[in-house]
C-alpha cells in the first residue's frame, strides 16, 4: 500500500520519471503516458487482493467458536 504519493518517483505503468502530483486529489499523473495513478484505500486494497473474504471468513469462524 502506498501511504505517501510523493514516494512514487516514476510512473507505475511506463516507468517514466516525469510525474506530477495532484495534492487535492491525491493522484500521480504521468506526463509521458497520461496514466492517472490513485492509491487504493486499505478497504479497497483488501477487496482487490481478495483479502476481504479471508478476513471475513476468519472472523466468522471465531464468532462460531464462542
Amino acid at each position: 500500500m502506498v501511504e505517501n504519493i510523493h514516494k512514487i518517483n516514476e510512473c507505475p505503468d511506463c516507468a517514466d520519471p516525469d510525474v506530477v502530483y495532484n495534492e487535492r486529489k491525491q493522484q500521480v499523473v504521468c506526463k509521458a503516458c497520461g496514466l492517472i495513478y490513485e492509491p487504493l484505500t486499505p478497504k479497497d486494497e483488501e477487496t482487490y487482493l481478495g483479502l476481504g473474504k479471508e478476513v471475513n471468513s476468519k472472523s466468522a469462524k471465531k464468532a462460531k467458536r464462542r
